[in-house]
């Protein structure tokens, strides 16, 4: 119902006329969910653990892990209910697991901060093992200001910004997604860092630029991370679906019509985009306030880039 719902909203109806092959993934999604929620529910057991559970930094190729992850039968991403402050501020509560059949296995695609408070409730859950994507500071940066030159962030969104970043310049715009991803992701990954340090089996690291040259590689991690068994042929398969083939916007109307585990906003992730989008300024900013984290990453040696 929620689907039919989504589709027959005015302005998604254009898109549903001009690509029914969209909602026909969707209705196959969705009755592939209670095909397998049903036979589950009777034979239990396939898989080790109930919940994937991915914690990515923004920007980190999160949405690709997701999208991988929800091509493995019998995964299937669901209604959240979070009230929404604590949703946009990238915190969890129990309710997020009201829709989780306990014997049935579910997919969560997050940002979520690694805060004390977060981690119990996913453990009290059930979830076992975390996926934290990340990637160079620095293209995150780029990636955020040309995500928002093209869709801003709302009010009642965190971090919104009253300048639109296609009212300033590309440098001030740049300067400014470079105190906030100073500000408030150093800390995200850090934290995420310290908890690896404390219970290594919880979690799985996934850097953004191995997913890209070595997906393949990266995949089977995952899969071993959950002690998952794919052919050869389905893993490929899966590597070949997810790949970025399209522009942001014609992914973002898609993602009008698809179920949330197949929609996307990734294209195919530009690694060092930033030696070619900062300027002078930016390169002096980002070393003062996240230089230290860049080496602390491994994405630099020191301070002479």
């Amino acid at each position: 119902m929620k689907t039919i719902l989504k589709i027959l909203k005015p302005k998604n109806l254009i898109i549903f006329l001009s690509k029914p092959r969209l909602v026909f993934i969707s209705i196959k999604y969705h009755l592939k969910k209670i095909f397998f929620d049903t036979f589950f529910l009777f034979k239990r057991g396939k898989y080790k653990y109930n919940f994937i559970f991915i914690a990515g930094m923004p920007m980190s190729a999160t949405t690709k892990v997701k999208n991988m992850c929800a091509r493995i039968d019998g995964y299937f991403t669901r209604y959240s209910p979070i009230p929404e402050e604590i949703f946009l501020n990238q915190n969890i509560t129990d309710s997020a697991f009201r829709y989780c059949p306990s014997w049935g296995y579910t997919l969560f695609k997050t940002h979520l901060n690694p805060w004390e408070r977060n981690i119990q409730i996913i453990k009290k859950n059930k979830v076992k093992k975390v996926i934290v994507t990340y990637r160079d500071l620095r293209d995150v940066v780029v990636a955020r200001y040309n995500r928002l030159l093209m869709y801003p962030k709302k009010k009642n969104e965190p971090l919104f910004n009253k300048d639109s970043y296609n009212s300033i310049s590309k440098s001030e715009g740049i300067n400014h997604c470079i105190d906030i991803v100073t500000k408030h992701y150093i800390k995200w990954i850090y934290g995420w860092l310290e908890i690896k340090k404390k219970e290594n089996d919880f979690i799985l690291l996934c850097k953004f630029e191995d997913l890209i040259n070595n997906p393949k590689q990266e995949f089977t991690k995952i899969l071993d991370f959950y002690e998952i068994k794919l052919d050869e042929s389905k893993i490929d398969f899966i590597v070949e679906a997810t790949k970025g083939k399209q522009d942001l916007k014609t992914n973002m109307d898609e993602n009008k019509i698809l179920p949330y585990g197949l929609s996307t906003n990734f294209r195919s992730g530009k690694i060092g985009n930033w030696k070619t989008e900062f300027d002078n300024s930016n390169i002096s900013k980002f070393k003062k306030l996240g230089g230290e984290a860049l080496i602390k990453l491994n994405y630099e040696k020191d301070l002479n880039w």
